[in-house]
């Protein structure tokens, strides 16, 4: 029989419930902290790898850009309109007419005042424009180029320099070899950027044909 006192003994009252303490509470928030620190310092690399592999490309694409344009020019302002024959490499006058261009003359030739002028690959010597510079970045026309206004580009045109090393002491190494300076003109295209001042190099040579 289901007594009053059966009810009372076997009635089970809940138990309290039992808080988090404040030295668990702090644990927990120093491991949360730890974790989000690792994955912001992840997601910051992540983000900074990816704007540089932007700025890389582009900077690859405006270099590119700029060589297409000056090995489409002669070699020398004294070479022939279709390179041949060459501009002379080893002449004993140095007042003939057909000796290539001394270096201490790179640079725009008299009468050239702007990009659409430029006729040889030395004629870009020394050029520098776009970020920080006085002119903007211009395309083959003298036009002035859109969506690089934190870039700066730097042309620069030498002479080979045989039995200097490197690479150029290859080129002569094989076969037809490089006898002369004058054979060719390394062009160097430097690329930089607001957030890259060192920026990125890339050279070309220009055969002299």
């Amino acid at each position: 029989m289901l007594t009053l006192e059966t009810v009372l003994t076997n009635r089970r009252l809940p138990s309290r419930q039992r808080g988090v303490t404040l030295i668990e509470l702090i644990a927990v928030i120093v491991i949360l902290g730890v974790a989000l620190i690792g994955v912001t310092t992840a997601v910051s690399s992540a983000v900074s790898r990816s704007s540089d592999v932007l700025l890389e490309t582009r900077a690859l694409a405006l270099a590119q850009s700029y060589l297409d344009e000056i090995l489409s020019r002669r070699f020398d302002e004294r070479s022939a309109p279709r390179g041949i024959p060459p501009c002379r490499t080893n002449c004993t006058d140095p007042g003939d007419p057909h000796d290539c261009v001394d270096p201490g003359d790179f640079g725009p030739d008299g009468g050239e005042s702007g990009r659409a002028d430029y006729d040889d690959v030395d004629d870009y010597h020394c050029l520098d424009e776009g970020f920080g510079q006085a002119g903007p970045l211009q395309d083959a026309e003298g036009n002035e180029r859109e969506g690089y206004e934190n870039f700066r580009v730097q042309v620069f045109v030498r002479y080979l320099e045989l039995g200097a090393g490197g690479a150029e002491e290859n080129l002569a190494s094989e076969p037809n070899d490089l006898t002369d300076e004058r054979d060719a003109k390394l062009i160097t295209v430097t690329v930089s950027h607001v957030e890259r001042p060192d920026g990125w190099q890339f050279s070309v040579y220009k055969a002299n044909f």
